[in-house]
C-alpha cells in the first residue's frame, strides 16, 4: 500500500490505531480554472459590513453575484494541499474502492474522522471497517491546506480542480508515498463538497464510478436562512487566537471582549492545542457562535449537547468567493452516468429549509428531484435517500453510524 520509506516513517507521519492506518501529507498540485472576477468593494472590512454582505446576498429578486461581478480570468498555480489517505491493515483487500471525501462549508477533513468520543462517529472508520480506503483533504483555502485570496481566486471551480488533480494523481499511481493505484473511485461529498462532487462528475465522467452526495439537493430556494443563521463574522475578529495574524497571540482586549460574549470567546478555545494563528486575510468569515452552528449543522434533540462545543471550536470558515459562486457552477442536466445516491438528514436547513419531505406532492422528497438532472443515469442506479432525525452536519447526529451503514450497503449493491 505505501512506499517503504512511508512505511519506515509511519509512526511519525500517520495516526494508527490496532488496524486503521492513516497518512497525514501535504500534497502540492498544479492546476488552473476560470475565475470570476468580483468588484472588490464587496470585501467587508468589520462585522458590519460582513452582515451587510450577508443581507445584500439574501435580498429577494436580486443577485449579487451579478452585481458584482466585472469579467472572467484564468487563475493557475501550483497549491498545497492537506491530505489523509486511511486505510485498514486486516481488511483492505488487494483491489479496494478508494473513496475520495469532500467536506463543505464550516468544516475541514476532520468532519469524516471526528474524533469526538473516541471516533465513535468517524465516516473514515465505517469506511475502513467495510473494505475501503479513502482520502480525505482539507479543500483550497481551507483548513491545513493553502489560503489564498477569499474573493477572487478561492473560488468553487478552483476547487474542483483540486479535486482533479487529487483523483488523477491516485488513478496514476502518482500520490506521493501510496504505492498502489485506483481504478476504482467513489466521489462522496458533504454540502459544498457534495456541489463540487456533483461538478467534478460532470466534467470528468470517465474519472469517477460513483458519487455520493450527502447534505445536498438542487434547491437554492433556503441558502438564505443558511447564511442570515449563521450570523457571519470576520473570521480573524471571531477567533482571533486561530484565524488572525500572529500578533493576536496575546489578544484578550478590552475590544474583543465588548465585541462578543466572555463564554463565547474563551470557552470553545483549548490554548495548550492551537497551532499559530492563519492570518486570515478579510473576505474569510465564519458562523458567529455555537448557537449559530447549531442552527446551520445540528437538530435538536438528535445531537449530543456536549458535541456542539466540539463543532464550535473547530469550525472553519467560508470565502466570499465560494458564496459568490456555489450557485452559478452546477451544471444541469449533468452528464454523469454512473451510480448516483443523494443522501440528506429529513431536516436538512440549507437544501430543503428543515424538511425535506415538504414538496406539496411534487416528489417524495426534495433531494429526490435531483433524478432530474441526471438524465444519463438509470433509474435502478439513482437513489435519495432521507436520512431520519439529522440536520445539515449529518456526521455529528446520533444515528450517523447507520447512515454510514446505509451508504456502504448502496455502493456494496452497485459493485462499487
Amino acid at each position: 500500500m505505501l512506499s517503504k520509506a512511508t512505511t519506515a516513517g509511519l509512526a511519525l507521519a500517520s495516526v494508527v490505531s490496532a488496524a486503521k492506518q492513516c497518512l497525514n501529507q501535504t500534497v502540492p498540485v498544479d492546476i488552473e480554472a476560470r475565475s470570476a472576477v468580483f468588484d472588490t468593494s464587496v470585501i467587508p472590512h468589520d462585522n458590519i459590513e460582513v452582515t451587510q454582505f450577508v443581507q445584500r446576498m439574501t435580498r429577494q429578486s436580486h443577485n449579487l453575484t451579478n452585481d458584482v461581478l466585472q469579467g472572467y480570468n484564468t487563475t493557475s498555480g501550483t497549491y498545497n494541499i492537506s491530505t489523509q489517505f486511511c486505510w485498514d491493515d486486516q481488511k483492505t483487500g488487494d483491489s479496494p474502492t478508494l473513496q475520495i471525501l469532500t467536506h463543505g462549508i464550516g468544516f475541514d477533513k476532520t468532519y469524516w474522522d471526528l474524533s469526538y468520543n473516541d471516533f465513535n462517529y468517524s465516516y473514515v472508520d465505517a469506511a475502513l471497517d467495510a473494505g475501503f480506503v479513502t482520502l480525505s483533504y482539507d479543500r483550497l483555502g481551507i483548513g491545513k491546506s493553502q489560503h489564498g485570496d477569499p474573493l477572487n481566486e478561492i473560488q468553487t471551480n478552483l476547487e474542483v480542480a483540486a479535486l482533479h488533480a487529487l483523483t488523477t494523481k491516485l488513478r496514476d499511481g502518482n500520490f506521493p508515498s501510496v504505492n498502489s493505484s485506483y481504478d476504482t473511485v467513489v466521489h462522496v461529498g458533504h454540502s459544498f463538497g457534495s456541489v463540487q462532487s456533483y461538478i467534478f462528475a460532470h466534467l470528468y465522467p470517465s474519472l469517477t464510478q460513483g458519487i455520493v452526495l450527502t447534505g445536498f439537493s438542487l434547491n437554492s430556494s433556503f441558502m438564505g436562512y443558511f447564511l442570515a443563521g449563521g450570523n457571519l463574522q470576520q473570521a480573524s475578529i471571531n477567533s482571533p487566537l486561530r484565524f488572525g495574524s500572529p500578533s493576536y497571540a496575546g489578544i484578550v482586549s478590552d475590544f474583543l471582549f465588548e465585541q462578543m460574549p466572555l463564554f463565547d470567546y474563551l470557552q470553545p478555545i483549548d490554548i495548550t492545542t492551537l497551532s499559530a494563528p492563519q492570518d486570515l486575510p478579510d473576505g474569510y468569515i465564519v458562523p458567529a457562535n455555537a448557537g449559530a452552528n447549531q442552527y446551520q449543522f445540528l437538530l435538536p434533540p438528535y445531537f449530543d449537547p456536549e458535541i456542539l462545543p466540539v463543532v464550535e471550536k473547530s469550525k472553519q470558515p467560508v470565502t466570499l468567493g465560494e458564496i459568490l459562486t456555489i450557485g452559478s457552477s452546477a451544471p444541469a442536466p449533468n452528464d454523469f452516468a454512473g451510480p448516483v445516491l443523494v443522501f440528506t438528514g429529513d431536516g436538512d436547513l440549507p437544501f430543503c429549509g428543515g424538511d425535506c419531505l415538504a414538496t406539496g406532492g411534487a416528489a417524495p422528497s426534495i433531494p429526490h428531484q435531483v433524478s432530474q438532472a441526471f438524465p444519463n443515469v438509470k433509474e435502478e442506479n439513482f437513489t435519495a435517500y432521507i436520512q431520519p432525525n439529522t440536520g445539515h452536519g449529518v456526521t455529528a447526529h446520533y444515528n450517523s453510524t447507520a447512515g454510514y451503514k446505509y451508504i456502504s450497503n448502496w455502493l456494496n449493491d452497485h459493485d462499487l
